[in-house]
């Protein structure tokens, strides 16, 4: 597994992991930032999340709890977005990851290092099509896991720009996706990349 592959897996495990919910500690709040990793601030108004450093804005969906540089590291930094309530064990999120990539990199290239992680570590083959994010071609995968605790669906959107490698992801409940689908999609057509 390459070292590209190792930093997707990672990024992917944690936020699957903080789907699960804290552990007594406010829901989504990093304990310390990565050596080096400048911590900006977004502008957070109502329900708008605008992160002008990172180069995005987004509306995120309303009682949703945002946590910017949830998971902050030397090549990706994740902001993720918390439901108000926990469903059987699980706190539905959704997470933008701003993803530095190799020199170069295309959209294919990118999503099928991701699905290629999918495929050899979660073991599951997932339905895959493209669509597009804020004015950008994307490409997205989606697959369920009823064999974990809590049991989840996971849709990915992926686009690439000169920035970076965009990973915009949807954790939710196995066995209800369909309201958190009609969320996440809102949350798509609200995001828009920033100069």
């Amino acid at each position: 597994m390459t070292r590209y592959s190792l930093l997707a897996l990672l990024a992917f495990l944690s936020v699957a992991l903080a789907a699960c919910g804290g552990d007594g500690e406010e829901a989504g709040q990093p304990t310390t930032a990565a050596q080096g990793t400048p911590m900006s601030t977004p502008i957070i108004s109502d329900s708008q999340f605008e992160f002008p450093d990172k180069g995005y804005s987004v509306r995120f969906p309303e009682g949703w709890t945002p946590v910017a540089n949830f998971l902050p590291g030397p090549d990706f930094s994740i902001d993720a977005f918390f439901a108000p309530e926990e469903v059987n064990g699980l706190q539905p999120n959704i997470a933008v990851n701003c993803e530095r990539l190799p020199e170069g990199m295309k959209l294919d290239e990118y999503f099928d290092a991701k699905v290629d992680v999918v495929k050899q570590v979660i073991r599951v083959e997932p339905e895959v099509g493209s669509r597009e994010v804020g004015g950008e071609d994307a490409k997205f995968y989606r697959f369920a896991r009823q064999d974990t605790d809590p049991p989840i669906e996971k849709t990915e959107v992926f686009l690439v720009t000169e920035k970076c490698g965009w990973d915009i992801a949807l954790t939710a409940p196995y066995d209800n996706p369909a309201s958190y689908e009609k969320l996440f999609e809102e949350f798509l057509d609200s995001f828009r990349l920033l100069p």
